[in-house]
């Protein structure tokens, strides 16, 4: 507890200096400050053992699909030499998982294969490195670097996958009251975190709920990712000619904003458990809040960049072909009993209100035109 001891102080220290700070500022110091941050900090944050789930450590076959989908890409590509951005890419499960079934499975795409991880986290870093280096694809032409990279401003042919990674950016929390829209401050007294309520510490967060069907209602909370469209302007300016794949766990704008979710949507995972106070635990727990879709596509839309579809994790794991994949597990199987526990895995995967439903899968591309539907939206719900 020493070190997160020394966070606290640390955020203490910042509200001493500066006055009370955005909770956009708070939240950044205890998932990324650079030594006690959450992420950055030794400890194991994903799987049984750690704070949370994610899809490609529930089974290996998520990034197996993922490849699937990246795989008819290449194909509308022309089979040319195709560059794999992973932003985030967690301890490094799913880029394993898509490396070892693009070796196994699609060897010519293996071989005109660049793989690029953007990670700002050493911790992770390391765990993405000793992954690849224990299944012998450390040097398969795999670069880690970040996102002022020049290679980034000449343009990249590929596709930019990200999963689980915006969801964790820090937002702005903003609240109307009395009719006005004020931001969540958060400053210190007697021993604890207190939020404070104060004008918005920028213009822009007041032009974000300028538009059609967005009404807060009084005394509702909303976060606001303002990062996430910094990310989204990069990653569309960053492709040449290709595509982007965003999985995380959201809704369009009139749901996400909608009058009954009255607290917003910020919650903490500790553990394995849910946890509504980001205010203990500070450094040791992950801080997440639902990702505002509709917002993302105008913004990529307003780069240059064609929404192909939004969908959610069910029907694209369904169009790619899942379905046929469960179904096959009883002849690949050694027992029976394999076999189901496998079945029960997968479908952990496409359950409707979790995981199958929850998360979202948009894809959006870059300098092709009249492209068919791909087979991850062939399904689409909405």
């Amino acid at each position: 507890m020493e070190d997160h001891t020394t966070l606290t102080d640390i955020i203490r220290a910042r509200i001493s200096e500066s006055g009370n700070i955005t909770f956009a500022d708070f939240m950044n110091l205890s998932l990324y400050h650079p030594v006690y941050g959450y992420y950055s900090s030794p400890g194991v944050k994903i799987g049984k053992r750690g704070d949370y789930y994610t899809s490609p450590v529930v089974h290996q076959v998520f990034g197996e699909i993922i490849l699937k989908q990246i795989i008819e890409m290449w194909n509308i590509s022309g089979g040319m030499v195709f560059t794999i951005v992973e932003m985030g890419a967690g301890d490094g499960t799913l880029c394993l998982d898509m490396l070892n079934f693009a070796k196994r499975e699609y060897s010519d795409f293996f071989n005109n294969l660049k793989y690029i991880i953007i990670e700002e986290s050493e911790y992770m870093k390391g765990l993405q490195k000793a992954r690849l280096h224990n299944a012998g694809l450390l040097n398969h032409n795999i670069l880690w670097t970040d996102y002022s990279d020049p290679l980034f401003t000449t343009g990249v042919n590929g596709c930019f996958l990200s999963n689980e990674l915006i969801d964790a950016f820090p937002v702005h929390i903003i609240e109307k009251r009395g009719g006005e829209l004020k931001e969540v401050f958060v400053s210190y007294k007697d021993n604890s975190f207190i939020e404070v309520l104060d004008s918005p510490s920028t213009p822009e967060l007041i032009r974000y709920f300028i538009r059609p069907g967005i009404v807060l209602e009084d005394g509702q909370r909303a976060e606001v990712n303002l990062k996430a469209l910094e990310w989204m302007r990069w990653v569309a300016r960053s492709i040449r000619k290709g595509f982007a794949i965003t999985v995380d766990y959201g809704y369009p704008a009139e749901e996400l904003y909608a009058s009954h979710r009255k607290s917003g949507t910020l919650l903490c995972y500790y553990k394995h458990m849910v946890i509504e106070n980001p205010y203990i635990n500070i450094g040791e727990q992950d801080i997440t809040s639902h990702v505002d879709f509709s917002t993302l596509i105008k913004v990529g839309e307003g780069e240059g960049m064609m929404t192909l579809g939004l969908t959610d994790q069910m029907h694209f794991l369904f169009g790619l072909g899942i379905g046929e994949i469960i179904e096959s597990i009883g002849s690949r199987a050694d027992t029976e009993t394999e076999a189901l526990k496998q079945r029960l895995l997968i479908k952990n995967l496409i359950m409707p209100g979790r995981m199958g439903e929850v998360f979202k899968i948009l894809i959006q591309q870059k300098g092709f035109d009249n492209i068919s539907v791909l087979s991850g939206l062939k399904r689409n719900p909405f």
